[in-house]
């Protein structure tokens, strides 16, 4: 009777050493990259000019938006790119405009608009082409998705730059709820990784992320109670808002959103089969990757600040 020992024997799994060295080489990347993008951000807080956040903040957002697109391995996803693209660049225009002095009486529906132009132009451009089913109406809503996504929610970090807040002595300091908005969200990133990393066990959501767990998940809300509370102690009083209860609050439910932002980011990913929206930056990957927490978290550190501010 043939042996047939060889075809029953188990796969060999990577030794437990290779593993390690691959996970602290990943950690060390997203912690270069992580410093790399709040040196970018440094670079315009320092420099006092408005236009650098605008200009980091547009490349940000089209960079994503491009990357959105080049995810769909289906040619016809990306049927209605340069209609996106365009209607992208006129909002960023108009959204940025106030820096500049420029603020139409129209200016609070720039959301609305932007989003019924770019509606009525992927209407107009498909009845250019024969009709697929549900399919015509999924590349339709993955188009508006792709808008509102990238560059719509993403947009929260301009405006939160644009509301009227100051320091204790009456002098603006948007720019500071700016870092704190970035420091505590990309804290939660690499708490999240850091700690799921070394005590990681238990799948948090293995059909969306297998790599996230629960106590992962623990160690992204304690990173940002110390991101938090170290920038309230640093700069506190240029955030006058942010009281010590206010840092706690903040810290636990911008982490509760950064994570959901991460997890979002993965639905798109694992329904497209891939690992990396692109090749930005070692370790992170590309725009979206570096900006999905930054998406989710924005909106909410801005309604957070109307509220109390």
């Amino acid at each position: 009777m043939p042996d047939s020992s060889a075809d029953e024997a188990p796969i060999e799994s990577p030794p437990a050493a290779k593993v390690a060295i691959s996970k602290r080489r990943t950690f060390v990347n997203r912690l270069i990259s992580t410093v790399c993008l709040l040196a970018l951000l440094g670079i315009a807080f320092w420099s006092g000019q408005d236009w650098i956040y605008a200009v980091l903040w547009s490349i940000l957002a089209i960079g994503a938006l491009i990357e959105y697109f080049r995810l769909f391995p289906i040619r016809g996803f990306r049927r209605f790119r340069w209609q996106t693209y365009g209607v992208s660049i006129a909002f960023i225009v108009l959204l940025l405009a106030p820096f500049w002095g420029f603020k139409p009486a129209w200016y609070g529906e720039l959301d609305g608009l932007a989003i019924s132009l770019l509606v009525t132009l992927v209407v107009l451009e498909r009845m250019r082409h024969p009709l697929e089913g549900f399919r015509t109406l999924d590349e339709i809503a993955a188009t508006i998705f792709g808008f509102i996504y990238c560059v719509i929610l993403f947009s929260f970090v301009p405006k939160l730059l644009m509301l009227p807040l100051t320091d204790v002595d009456g002098n603006p300091s948007a720019h500071y709820y700016l870092v704190f908005l970035v420091m505590v969200t990309k804290l939660t990133d690499m708490g999240a990784y850091a700690v799921g990393s070394l005590i990681g066990r238990d799948k948090m959501v293995p059909h969306v992320s297998p790599g996230k767990t629960w106590q992962g998940f623990g160690g992204a809300i304690l990173f940002a109670l110390i991101g938090s509370f170290s920038f309230y102690f640093l700069v506190g009083d240029k955030i006058p808002i942010i009281t010590p209860i206010h840092a706690a609050v903040l810290a636990i439910i911008l982490g509760l959103v950064a994570v959901l932002g991460d997890l979002a980011e993965s639905i798109l990913k694992r329904s497209l089969e891939v690992k990396d929206s692109g090749q930005l930056m070692p370790g992170i990957g590309g725009f979206l990757d570096l900006i999905d927490s930054v998406i989710f978290t924005a909106p909410l550190l801005y309604i957070y600040l109307l509220i109390f501010g």
